[in-house]
Order: C-alpha cells, then structure tokens, then sequence
C-alpha cells in the first residue's frame, strides 16, 4: 500500500450519481449495478489513480481480473453504492476481504487518508512476505482484513524482489570491478525505479533501499 491521491469525480458520476443511488436504493436489490460503477470511464480514473494498480496491495492488474471495491460496504451503506470516494480499485483477493464486523475500514489503513510515512510505521516486510511493524495491531489488521499475505502476493513480490536482485548483483559487480562503495548517479537510478509509484509493490522497495541508504 501506498498514499494515493484521489481524481476529481468522473462526469459519469457527475452526471448519473443520483439517479443511479435513487433507482438503486428504492429498488429493494442487494447488489448495485456494477455495469454502471464499473463504467468505463469511472474505471479509467480509478486506474490513473494508482497506476493499474490494486489500492491495497499494489499488485498490478494490467491484463488480468481487477474490481471495484466499495470501501464501505454496500450493506452498510446503499446510498454509497455511486459515491466516488467509496470506490476503490481493487485485485480479487483483497476485495475478497473480512467484512466490517470482523474487522472496520476504521481500524485499518487507508491510501487515500494514510501518507507513506504513515504506512511505514505499521507494515513492512521480511523478503517478500509482509507484516506488522514492531507489531502494530493497525497493521496486523490491516494485512488480515485485505489478505495481504496471500500466497499469490508473496510469489508475486518474490518474483518483482528476484528481478531487484539481479539489478543489485549487477551493480555490487561493478563496484568491485572499479574498487569503489558507492553508488553511481545511474546505479542509484536503477534501483530507484523500483520505488516508483507505478511499480508493483513499490512500498516493498522503498523500505528495502532504505535499507541501503538510498
């Protein structure tokens, strides 16, 4: 997870918000019509927010299943089935996640209300499996309740960490070819992209070249 900024309400939402939650509230359904929140330009800009990427865990979902989550659940909340705040993008694990009353979307963290920082100081990782910084109850529920260390997460980070290392490898190589510790402007360069927003798992990464003072 990391802190996202979220787009200016689509027009589609602009124009259609109301009168979708009003046909849908008095219709008595369980379920709204994900033909009208998964619109296509509604997903375009959940999709821009995060660069194709799920809020939650930051797997990236270009060619492959995604969702829209409703943060608060529409059994809680059928007045926010269309709300533009309440749609979050999504992998099928993490939309698969406990309910409110096993574990509130108050006691976890939020992309959106939770700055990098912020982040950092509940969860972090040992290789690619994540886990509770110093073990804080925030992020402990916050891995449980989107299912953080799933098993296809953790291959999918091992996958991204194994590409890291090769870079890594490359680059000690090189120091030690030319006798020297630090790093190069375009070495650092190298790593550095894989903190970048629009990569997978990129939180991983920034605590990793913390590590190594980048």
């Amino acid at each position: 997870m990391r802190h996202l900024d979220r787009l200016p309400k689509p027009n589609k939402l602009i124009q259609k918000e109301e009168e979708w939650t009003n046909l849908f509230v008095e219709s008595g359904k369980l379920r709204p019509d994900n033909s009208k929140y998964g619109h296509k330009d509604i997903l375009a800009d959940l999709n821009t927010i995060s660069y194709y990427k799920c809020f939650y865990s930051e797997q990236k979902l270009k060619g492959i299943p995604k969702e829209i989550d409703h943060h608060i659940e529409v059994a809680e909340r059928k007045d926010l089935a269309y709300d533009w705040d309440n749609l979050y993008l999504s992998s099928t694990i993490c939309n698969n996640k406990l309910p409110n009353k096993t574990i509130s979307v108050n006691d976890v963290l939020n992309p959106f209300t939770n700055s990098d920082e912020e982040i950092e100081a509940h969860l972090t990782f040992e290789d690619e499996c994540i886990t509770a910084k110093d073990g804080s109850k925030l992020g402990f529920d916050t891995i449980k309740k989107y299912r953080l260390n799933s098993e296809l997460l953790d291959s999918l980070r091992g996958k991204q960490l194994i590409m890291f290392y090769k870079v890594l490898d490359i680059v000690r190589q090189n120091q030690v070819k030319e006798q020297r510790d630090v790093f190069s402007e375009d070495e650092k360069e190298a790593l550095c992209r894989f903190v970048q927003p629009d990569y997978s798992f990129s939180l991983m990464f920034r605590l990793l070249l913390k590590k190594h003072n980048l």
